[in-house]
């Protein structure tokens, strides 16, 4: 397409592509009461989701971090219970859990794979397993966990950029946090767009940062084919 902005996307992974929150609940659904469900919930946003400095709204959301430090945490979140239980809990919620990605990001990378070049740039470290599990290359040239430094540091997404053999200025991110994903890609020279599944406040968000609430709109950003 003559004069389109972009020649390629890099998308975050984590609350971006795969689901953690609505994933982890429906699993805790699936065998634990409501108390347990909110006590989950209350242990996330506490523990694992960081406020802006400046400004009362989530700009960052580990949510993943409750599966991949569950042997250590379960304790604490499930203080309520009596262990015996935090125990079959622990079983039935590793048996269990399965993290899939976003209803609407499937049809989109569908769609997308054939407009323009897609890839991965992550913070987690077990990238290689979500490759598999997920069956990543069916859409994107690559997935990469650029090891130190991490997001934001500028030098991550040009590792994905040098990757993809572009200018920063060729490259769009999409991504759900802002410390990590957006103000980092701005920094980098890369084109931020924030996916806010949460309609989270951003007071002072920069007007070149677009701003999408889903995978629908992408194309519209992206400058490509609209999915029919």
């Amino acid at each position: 397409m003559a004069g389109r902005a972009f020649d390629a996307v890099m998308f975050d992974l984590d609350d971006t592509l795969i689901d953690w929150w609505g994933s982890l609940t429906r699993c805790l659904e699936s065998f634990a009461d409501d108390d347990d469900v909110a006590a989950a919930h209350a242990y996330i946003r506490q523990n694992f989701w960081e406020s802006h400095p400046d400004h009362d709204f989530v700009w960052h959301r580990n949510t993943w971090k409750l599966w991949e430090a569950r042997q250590r945490l379960w304790h604490d979140v499930f203080a309520h219970r009596h262990e015996d239980d935090r125990r079959i809990m622990l079983d039935r919620f590793e048996e269990n859990l399965w993290v899939g990605f976003f209803p609407d990001v499937v049809p989109m990378l569908d769609h997308l794979v054939h407009e323009i070049r897609l890839a991965v740039l992550t913070n987690n470290e077990y990238v290689e397993r979500e490759i598999k599990r997920l069956r990543l290359h069916d859409w994107f040239e690559f997935a990469l966990f650029p090891g130190a430094p991490l997001k934001p540091d500028p030098a991550a997404f040009l590792a994905g950029c040098e990757r993809l053999g572009l200018e920063p200025s060729r490259v769009a991110y999409v991504g759900d946090s802002v410390r990590a994903d957006v103000l980092g890609a701005d920094a980098a020279g890369l084109t931020p767009i924030w996916i806010d599944r949460w309609n989270d406040p951003w007071p002072d968000r920069p007007t070149h940062v677009r701003r999408i609430t889903s995978f629908d709109e992408l194309p519209e950003v992206l400058g490509v084919n609209a999915l029919t």
